[in-house]
Formats: structure tokens, C-alpha cells, sequence
């Protein structure tokens, strides 16, 4: 790969006025809601490298982008760099490539002058994004992390004499669902880690201060998310947070059951089963084995905890299902007027092997065809359609509906779940869910 970076760091009004319609439609239109905590923790000035974990792709870049009018530097690993324009696209994003191994042994010495640009963006004093786990993967734990994001601190350093105050802020990002339209997703900036501290131990050992401001952003990234470490009872983990983070969200008194404050709790729960492990490895075999037949049962039924814990009388199920058969002509019109835009991605990202890139693909792909969708359907409208008023009403309800049509068809298998529930709630498996629920919930308590 021909290398020419140009001066991408620098702010450009192209880039400012490009950002604009894919963080609105990031924020408030994709997802559901943007959860933010520690903003605070962000260096108004100076040299900042931002630490976050990588679990869902190129959606990782632009949370970090769409939360306020900069423009930071990031880095990425090199294959997705294939192309021509693909390349000057990604340089025009502001996105450097990082070269490992496996794209060829030749292909590392590249990485020499990623490096020193990456250097150079620090003396500038912009913002510098690199994900240390080098790699994404769509899973709520923190894998090792890579000493690229501590080499170019020190390097940048060293080619200042250390006056340049390098800060290293861990940032963790935690999504309620890493594939699905409509959810929630929190950010969460962490206290920056100054690099000037490890100065006379970089100069004393490199090789071990690099080791230890690795370890340093490790310890605190993962207090940023829920990093579940036990690989073998990770689904086991993940129920019990379900379970379980509702009712500490409620024990300490929060006015709201959110995903951010659910996800906070979420990550005690985490950590109360890992000091169980540690402490009284029979309660945690117990209690796995509980989540184990709990999980189960509501697999092989199709339902989720939220509904099991909720009380549901036929009255009420019936009403829900009425109010969904009258919302129907509506959820119908949503569903027709945006079947196209929205579905069509999907045929693309079918032949995607890797799943985390499904979601910036879909994302991608409904920046280009909505506007193109709605605008073909106005000019329809334009043609064929009288009075003035009738357009402009048409072209305002077809995308609230498409909303309305996306949550409505949630919703059927929600009070599909509610029906089971109903009808089957005195059957030797559901009486055994509970039993089994109100268990977990006291091994935990």
C-alpha cells in the first residue's frame, strides 16, 4: 500500500459539514439513545490518545465521533483498507491503518510511517483514537490488549524530550445489542492516565514501563464495562446480569430502570459472581447450574427473562393484542414505505463472514438509500399526487411509521411470548422457571 497521509489531521470544513447528517442519524435515528458518562475526563488541550474497547466495528468510530463537533485522528487495522477508493475514503475519515502480521511480513515496515504520523498527530496536540485490543469482536469482555497505543505514547514523548504531556484516556463502550436497529448504547470515559508518569522507567527499562501503562489501561478500561473474564459460564453471566441488575438498579434507588443504570449494575453483578467463583466455588457451581436450566427452558420456549418476571393476566394480554390489531393499517404502511431502504442491506450483509461488520454496513448503506427512497417517493408524489398538503403529510408519516412498523413488529413477539406465558404458566416447565428464577435471585442476594 502507497502511503500519503497528506496533513489528514488538520480540521477541514468539508469534513465538519460531511460528519453532520451521519451523527444526527447515529444519535437519533439508528440508535435508540446515547448514554454518556465522564465527559468531563476528556483533556480540553494537549497530546490525547483515547483507549477504547473494540466490540462492534466501525459503529466503535463514529460513537466516539458523533459525541461532539471535533475531528479526531483514528486508527484501524490495515484490510479494510482494500481498494483505491476505499483508501481515500478511510484517509478522508481521518483513519490511519495499522499493519499486522497476518497482512505480510513486508507490510509491517509500513507501519513506520503510520507510527510517525501517529506521532506527528500528537505534537499537533489533536485527539488520537486507537483501539488497543486491535482487533473487534462482539462479546462483553475485555481481550489482551496490544503495546502499539503505549509505543507511539512513548515515541511521541521521547521525540519531545517528555514535555509533551501525553494523556491515555480508556474509554468504554457498551451496547444493549450489537446488531439490532433501535437500541440503547453508553460511553463511558475514564480518568485520563498521564504518560509522564512512567518517564524514568521508560528510560530506565522500556520493555517494562511499556508493560505496565499496558496493564495501567487494562485495570481501568475494564472497570468502564462488563467484562466478563470466565469463558466457559459466559451465557451463564450474561443471564444473571439480566436477571439480577434490575433489582440493584431498584435496591439502590434510582428513579429509572434505563440501560445505562441497568448496565452499571450489570457490571456488579459481574463482579459478584466473580468473587463467588473465588471465594465459594460450590454456591457458583450452584448457581451456574441454575442459570444453566433457567436459560434453557426459556430457549426452548422462546421467551426472556423480562417477560417471565412480569405478571401477566389474560385480560391484560388481550387488551395488548386488541391495541396491536387496530395499530395494524399503520405498522402495514411503515412496513411498505420502507421495506426497500430498509431490508435490502441485508441481502448485502448476508455474504459478510464477519458478523461485527453487519451493523456499519446496514448503517452505511441507510445513509445512502433512505435519502434516495424518500426522494423518489416525493417526486412520485409530485407527479401523481394533489393537493400540496396530501405530499407533505405522506412524505411526514412515512418515516415516523417506518419507526412505528420497526418497534410494532417487536412488539408481536413480545405478546406472542405473553401468550405462551398465559396459557401455559401452570405446566411442570414454567412452574420450574420460577422456582428456578427466585433461586438465582437469593444464591445472588
Amino acid at each position: 500500500m502507497a502511503i500519503s497521509f497528506n496533513n489528514l489531521e488538520d480540521p477541514s470544513w468539508v469534513y465538519a459539514v460531511a460528519k453532520i447528517f451521519p451523527t444526527f442519524a447515529h444519535n437519533y435515528i439508528f440508535y435508540k439513545k446515547v448514554y454518556t458518562q465522564g465527559l468531563e475526563n476528556i483533556p480540553e488541550d494537549g497530546a490525547v490518545i483515547f483507549a477504547p474497547n473494540h466490540q462492534n466495528a466501525l459503529m466503535d468510530a463514529l460513537i466516539i465521533l458523533s459525541l461532539k463537533n471535533w475531528q479526531p485522528v483514528f486508527m484501524a487495522r490495515a484490510d479494510i483498507f482494500a481498494g483505491q477508493a476505499m483508501r481515500r475514503f478511510l484517509f478522508f475519515c481521518k483513519i490511519l491503518p495499522i499493519f499486522r502480521i497476518r497482512d505480510g511480513k513486508e507490510s509491517l515496515k509500513e507501519n513506520d510511517a503510520v507510527f510517525s504520523k501517529a506521532v506527528e498527530v500528537l505534537r499537533k496536540r489533536r485527539y488520537l483514537v486507537i483501539y488497543p485490543e486491535a482487533s473487534h469482536k462482539g462479546i462483553r469482555k475485555l481481550r489482551p490488549l496490544k503495546k502499539g497505543i503505549t509505543r507511539i505514547a512513548f515515541m511521541a514523548e521521547e521525540a519531545s524530550q517528555f514535555t509533551l504531556n501525553v494523556k491515555i484516556v480508556p474509554v468504554g463502550i457498551n451496547y444493549e445489542d450489537y446488531y439490532s436497529f433501535r437500541t440503547n448504547v453508553f460511553i463511558n470515559f475514564g480518568k485520563p492516565i498521564s504518560v509522564e508518569e512512567y518517564r524514568d522507567q521508560y528510560i530506565e527499562n522500556p520493555q517494562k514501563a511499556n508493560h505496565e501503562l499496558v496493564e495501567r489501561i487494562t485495570g481501568d478500561l475494564s472497570k468502564l464495562i462488563i467484562d466478563i473474564k470466565d469463558n466457559d459460564n459466559y451465557d451463564n453471566f450474561e443471564t444473571a446480569r439480566e436477571i439480577y441488575a434490575p433489582l440493584i438498579v431498584r435496591k439502590e434507588g434510582k428513579l429509572v430502570n434505563n440501560f445505562k443504570n441497568k448496565l452499571l449494575a450489570g457490571r456488579k453483578v459481574v463482579e459478584k459472581m466473580d468473587n463467588m467463583k473465588a471465594s465459594d466455588p460450590e454456591k457458583f457451581a450452584e448457581l451456574n447450574d441454575c442459570l444453566h436450566q433457567y436459560r434453557e427452558i426459556l430457549t426452548s420456549w422462546n421467551l426472556t427473562d423480562r417477560i417471565v418476571r412480569k405478571r401477566f393476566r389474560i385480560t391484560g394480554v388481550f387488551f395488548r393484542s386488541l391495541c396491536l390489531l387496530a395499530s395494524l393499517p399503520i405498522a402495514l404502511f411503515g412496513l411498505l414505505n420502507n421495506f426497500v431502504p430498509y431490508h435490502s442491506p441485508f441481502l448485502l450483509t448476508s455474504r459478510i463472514k464477519d458478523r461485527n461488520f453487519h451493523t456499519s454496513v446496514r448503517f452505511g448503506l441507510y445513509l445512502i438509500l433512505f435519502p434516495i427512497w424518500y426522494t423518489v417517493l416525493l417526486v412520485l408524489l409530485c407527479k401523481y399526487v394533489d393537493p400540496w398538503w396530501i405530499r407533505i403529510l405522506y412524505m411526514i408519516l412515512v418515516p415516523v411509521s417506518g419507526m412505528f412498523s420497526h418497534r410494532y413488529f417487536d412488539y408481536i413477539k413480545k405478546v406472542g411470548a405473553m401468550w405462551r406465558l398465559v396459557f401455559n404458566h401452570k405446566k411442570p416447565q414454567f412452574l420450574r422457571l420460577k422456582v428456578l428464577r427466585r433461586k438465582i435471585v437469593k444464591l445472588l442476594g
